[in-house]
């Protein structure tokens, strides 16, 4: 039994480890925003260098990241490749076995009722799926009205200085 517990006790911290890693790689690797950029003006700001300086030093600290990080994430994924293996199997057993201690009516219930909830989370994808469209739509009109917005006002900064 003390194996078990073990496994166990191992396999959870692997999750926690594997969803650490995941989200801090995807909180890392995401670009600045197009806002960050439009504060960029032109080359004689004294700006420019600091921006650049900093934008260098992020780009160095990501790839740093990346590096320590790629290594533990395979160790990760190895480790819960082993572990989902065994008890993927041991699961199925324990399964099978309080299957066969059913009766014959438990049992169509119990299969009616996972079609139903199978049915019902297929729908659900569909829905989410539809709002996270609607979403992305909304956002990508919302970023082409203000990259528009931001040409227009660049346009205006070069027209005014002309002058």
């Amino acid at each position: 039994m003390r194996i078990g517990i073990t496994r166990y006790a191992v396999a959870a911290t692997v999750v926690a480890l594997g969803v650490l890693v995941s989200g801090g790689i995807k909180t890392m690797a995401n670009p600045a925003p197009p806002s960050a950029q439009a504060g960029k003006t032109s080359s004689s700001d004294p700006r420019q260098a600091q921006i650049k300086e900093i934008d260098e030093k992020i780009k160095a600290l990501r790839e740093q990241y990346q590096s320590q990080a790629g290594p533990l994430e395979a160790q990760v994924k190895t480790l819960r490749e082993k572990f989902d293996t065994d008890l993927s199997a041991l699961q199925a057993q324990r399964k099978e076995l309080v299957e066969e201690g059913e009766s014959p009516a438990l049992k169509a219930l119990m299969d009616e009722e996972a079609a139903k909830l199978a049915s019902l989370a297929d729908r659900e994808k569909d829905e989410i799926e539809k709002v996270r469209q609607r979403y992305a739509d909304e956002r990508k009109d919302i970023q082409q009205s203000f990259q528009q917005r931001r040409h227009e006002l660049e346009g205006g900064k070069l027209e005014g200085g002309k002058k």
